[in-house]
């Protein structure tokens, strides 16, 4: 689904992966017109990243891609050539956003910096998206999802079951490309107001390592103000904050403040163990907790998640259920709100996404568009929109161009 709030703005994407396609992805949900383009013949290297349709690798068969690029257009060029570059500034002439996440050598080689943008489009906003930013020592160094985790120090952090003798892992999936793709689109929505206010145009720098810091929560203000270092044991050194087995799945319990506790005691039928001096506090609860998880399991494991939810809800405790994937698509709360929507893929198979996560009270929502395949908009942009003929676009094509 989609809103026509951005109907009048026109957005060149030049990305791979996830950053920069979400950040554009983002602003195409709001109803922008954005023109994604690719390399000839290969395309975006996420059309090659699973999960696939019907497990069968190919470039139109990757749900990723399919997500991060509806409602888009989708053009192949090469801008490494001369008329390619030449056709990358049309496309630049009239836009009023540009999203990006090559290196700035990359930039600089294909002569698309800032600088040599705004000689084309003096009001466009750039926003590029790098591991390391676009200054400092970092600057042209690689990054993936790994290094940057690394390096923005949350793999410090994350937690084994308190085993500080196992290696530092990151979070799993691709979370912080999305979390630099989204702080990308929030400050380009910032930047093109200030455009219109201004008619000024200008580059963010988007730091992928700077968005893993901003969202470290407590662990740089915990060294800043106290000098303490974090260490994967000391989220264990409270209890109970874990993960407990059920009868059919398992619940997740992290409780503050002691009266949780006390009340959590109550939903158990308050065994007798619950008044040892061993689980006195939560950080005795925390120092003996591998008997605490034993007695607290054996409980969990005679009931279900939706059980001991629900008299936990009751009861005001924060405790949260751990749901798969199939769990979350029948959400009820989902259904009510329409969240996921069935999108009409390349090879003519409906599949189900997530939707946008907001609602306007005021604006009718959109059926959400496929993400293109490689080159579907080809003829639109260079011919209808462009000028070119199709004898053009057909010499283009011969030419590796586009």
């Amino acid at each position: 689904m989609f809103y026509k709030v951005l109907d009048d703005v026109k957005v060149v994407e030049y990305g791979n992966f996830i950053s920069a396609p979400f950040c554009a992805k983002i602003l195409a949900d709001l109803g922008a017109e954005v023109i994604k383009i690719e390399a000839p013949n290969c395309g975006d290297i996420t059309r090659r990243q699973e999960p696939f349709l019907n497990d069968s690798p190919g470039i139109e068969s990757s749900g990723l891609f399919q997500y991060l690029n509806m409602n888009k257009f989708g053009i192949t060029l090469n801008p490494e050539t001369a008329t390619g570059k030449k056709i990358f500034g049309e496309l630049l002439k009239n836009a009023d956003i540009f999203v990006e996440n090559n290196s700035p050598k990359r930039m600089k080689e294909l002569t698309l910096t800032y600088k040599d943008i705004k000689k084309i489009n003096s009001r466009i906003v750039m926003t590029s998206i790098t591991p390391f930013g676009q200054t400092g020592p970092y600057r042209d160094y690689k990054g993936c999802e790994l290094i940057i985790a690394h390096m923005g120090g949350v793999g410090y952090v994350s937690t084994r079951e308190g085993n500080k003798n196992k290696e530092p892992i990151k979070y799993p999936a691709h979370l912080f490309n999305f979390q630099a793709g989204l702080s990308a689109a929030a400050a380009t929505m910032i930047a093109y107001y200030h455009q219109n206010m201004t008619g000024i145009g200008e580059q963010l720098d988007v730091s992928e390592q700077e968005s893993v810091i901003q969202n470290m929560n407590s662990a740089v203000a915990r060294y800043s103000y106290g000098k303490q270092i974090i260490a994967r044991t000391d989220i264990l050194d409270i209890a109970p904050a874990h993960i407990l087995p059920c009868k059919d799945g398992y619940i997740y319990v992290g409780f503050v403040e002691e009266s949780e506790w006390r009340r959590f005691v109550e939903v158990m039928g308050h065994p007798d163990w619950a008044d040892s001096e061993l689980f006195k506090d939560a950080w005795t609860r925390g120092r003996y907790w591998d008997a605490l998880k034993h007695l607290m399991s054996e409980w969990t494991m005679e009931h279900s998640v939706e059980e001991i939810y629900r008299r936990s809800q009751e009861k005001g405790i924060p405790l949260g259920a751990i749901r798969t994937a199939d769990q979350v698509l029948k959400d009820k709360q989902m259904a009510a709100r329409e969240f996921f929507v069935d999108v009409e893929n390349p090879q003519n198979t409906n599949l189900t996404y997530p939707g946008v996560p907001y609602r306007f009270s005021e604006i009718q929502r959109e059926s959400p568009l496929a993400a293109p395949f490689l080159g579907q908009h080809n003829e639109e942009i260079y011919c209808d929109r462009l000028g070119y003929t199709k004898s053009d676009l057909s010499k283009l094509e011969e030419a590796g161009v586009v």
